[in-house]
């Protein structure tokens, strides 16, 4: 099984998983996910970023136990998915660029449809990954800006093995830094 399917089972594992009865559940319940989400999840909960500056990149992630978390972007979402995935998800929502609105409205991720790799610029990433709520709206857009069309799953893995070549690039840097300075000494 390579890396990118196994990625993606224990994402869909992680989508299907509910906390059981004896696991704690935090008390940040609300019931109106997307009223006033801008106002009640004002930054990043990863990265700090002020999500209404970056309206049409963010995220809201709300977990099986109804607490709730806003993103900036598709990169910070798949970082807490990674960090909270025990806690099961109800529901994820990404902006829909195509829309005219500001802030750009929310939509089901699992519904939308991502061009990836485009000219577009991407938040908290090298590599764009921008959402809509229509294929249509997407290829439109792809015409332009150029990108391949994907959907949520895609995104993520994307998303996730960017933060993997991250990660590694840093591991050998740092590495290699102190084996400079310990040759020195």
């Amino acid at each position: 099984m390579n890396r990118r399917s196994w990625l993606l089972a224990s994402l869909a594992l992680a989508f299907h998983r509910s906390p059981s009865a004896g696991e704690q559940v935090e008390s940040a319940v609300d019931s109106s996910v997307l009223t006033d989400e801008l106002q009640k999840h004002p930054r990043c909960v990863i990265c700090n970023m002020d999500r209404r500056k970056f309206h049409y990149a963010r995220h809201l992630l709300h977990y099986a136990d109804q607490h709730v978390q806003g993103t900036c972007s598709v990169h910070c979402a798949a970082e807490c998915m990674l960090r909270e995935r025990r806690r099961g998800f109800l529901s994820i929502y990404a902006p829909d660029f195509a829309s005219p609105d500001d802030p750009k409205p929310l939509i089901e991720a699992a519904s939308a449809t991502y061009l990836i790799g485009s000219d577009l610029r991407g938040v908290m990433t090298p590599v764009s990954k921008v959402s809509f709520a229509s294929r249509e709206a997407a290829l439109l857009a792809r015409r332009t800006y150029g990108g391949e069309v994907a959907g949520f799953a895609v995104a993520i893995s994307a998303s996730l093995e960017e933060m993997a070549t991250s990660l590694v690039r840093r591991y050998g840097n740092d590495r290699e830094r102190l084996l400079r300075k310990a040759a020195a000494s």
